[in-house]
């Protein structure tokens, strides 16, 4: 990083908005993960002409480039391997037009995802998606690593409610995909490709959304178990009982108990309880009524303890925000954590479960388990001392072990948190060398030089 390039840079965007002391090359370099490579230069732009502006200054350089959100992914997608510009687009979070004509948001990348939420929810509309992360994540990250969420289940994740895009290129061009219509066959679904690539094909810088009535009743249900094994079957009663809840989360009792000492609270259930489920169901107040008596009869019918319906919205907000502090919670249990969000078929979660047990048994490590049961997507949370190598090791065995199961059982390795590069050694077992070469040439395409976010994805 030469003083000439750098007084490039402070030309294009302001010498306030353009950042090479330690600290912010540090804090740009790392996200959830905890892992990363400092940054050589940090940049805020403000609009889509400064992100142009910028990317055709690294490429003019051959100068790596990272975008970044809010920084809460769990798979190193957003942060350098390798040093270069990380371009934060923290500037660029208004929310442009919300259209309640035709059911549409247009908002730019960084936007908090809780924030649009509520927004459209004040005159009578819905955005579906709902990452734990939903306070703090924004939509252009959502979008770049398509994320879930409990509400996946009824609702899909993000890649639902994508109409259209404006991106940069690595090459510094602007494009726009998609649109306000929800039926569009033009040419090749642009827009969709860079739902999930990760920040590896375009740096988003606004998005149009498609938006829901809002539902007007929501019923949560919370049940406790003796057992996984009888929370897991029950997820599958709740199905046969032809009910489709808004959201299944199943937490087991390390997690409960890891949530309990960090918030200092036992809202979610009473000490010893082996699992819970979450349920909720949403709709018009017949249906929810006659749901929410489907769904206690399949709870109690699989061997619920109890189940407890919550009274009025504060007590449900209460058992969303303490399964919201979940992951960070793990804490309490371990100080390193590998945390894995893999998917299987919805009647193969018992499966996942057994398979978790018997790794958990044979490499001696505790394994606490949460997530989204509705759709089959699990979080595996392997904890770990730091300071034992040899338990690391088992760790990095047990992962291995963990996706060739779940690639076995048909499933994927990752529902929600992407590849980014801390997975990028595992994508092997799911994906044929013939499906990758074919990725890296669309990866070619869009980035001729190898700029864009390198070193994510593919390993």
């Amino acid at each position: 990083m030469t003083t000439g390039i750098l007084a490039q840079f402070e030309t294009a965007l302001g010498a306030e908005y353009v950042r090479t002391d330690e600290q912010s090359r540090a804090a740009y370099g790392t996200d959830a993960l905890k892992r990363g490579h400092p940054a050589d230069i940090v940049v805020l732009p403000g609009s889509t002409a400064d992100v142009a502006a910028v990317v055709r200054l690294c490429a003019e350089h051959r100068m790596p480039m990272v975008p970044r959100g809010a920084g809460t992914g769990y798979t190193g997608g957003a942060v350098p391997t390798r040093g270069g510009v990380v371009i934060s687009l923290e500037r660029m979070n208004r929310i442009l037009e919300i259209d309640e004509a035709n059911l549409i948001a247009i908002v730019e990348p960084n936007v908090i995802t809780g924030d649009l939420q509520d927004a459209v929810e004040k005159v009578g509309l819905f955005y579906p998606p709902d990452p734990a992360s939903l306070r703090q994540s924004v939509i252009g990250g959502n979008v770049a690593e398509c994320a879930g969420g409990p509400r996946a289940f009824k609702y899909g994740t993000t890649k639902q409610y994508v109409l259209g895009l404006e991106a940069v290129l690595p090459t510094g061009e602007i494009v726009e995909t998609g649109g306000k219509v929800v039926k569009n066959v033009v040419g090749y679904d642009l827009t969709h490709l860079l739902v999930g690539s990760e920040g590896t094909l375009a740096i988003i810088t606004k998005i149009i959304l498609r938006l829901v009535p809002k539902p007007p009743l929501q019923a949560t249900l919370r049940a406790t178990f003796r057992s996984v094994e009888a929370a897991v079957s029950a997820v599958g009663g709740i199905i046969r009982e032809r009910v489709v809840p808004a959201a299944i989360e199943l937490i087991d009792g390390i997690s409960l108990e890891a949530v309990a000492r960090n918030l200092k609270v036992r809202s979610l259930a009473p000490e010893g309880t082996a699992a819970i489920l979450l349920v909720e169901v949403d709709g018009v107040p017949a249906s929810v009524a006659e749901e929410a008596i489907r769904v206690e009869r399949a709870l109690l019918a699989a061997g619920a303890t109890e189940v407890l319906h919550a009274r009025d919205d504060a007590e449900r907000q209460e058992l969303w925000r303490v399964r919201r502090e979940l992951s960070l919670s793990l804490k309490m249990v371990a100080g390193l954590k590998f945390n894995h969000d893999v998917v299987v078929p919805k009647a193969r979660i018992p499966a996942l479960f057994a398979l978790v047990q018997r790794i958990a048994s044979e490499r001696r490590l505790r394994i606490p388990c949460f997530g989204h049961a509705g759709d089959g997507n699990i979080h595996v949370n392997i904890m770990v001392d730091p300071a034992d190598a040899d338990e690391i090791q088992r760790a990095h065995e047990a992962e291995r072990l963990l996706f060739e199961g779940v690639v076995a059982m048909e499933g994927s390795i990752s529902g929600e948190h992407g590849i980014g590069f801390s997975k990028a050694p595992f994508i092997t077992i799911e994906l044929s060398p013939e499906e990758i070469a074919l990725m890296k040439r669309v990866k070619a395409a869009f980035d001729p030089h190898g700029l864009l976010n390198p070193g994510k994805i593919f390993p």
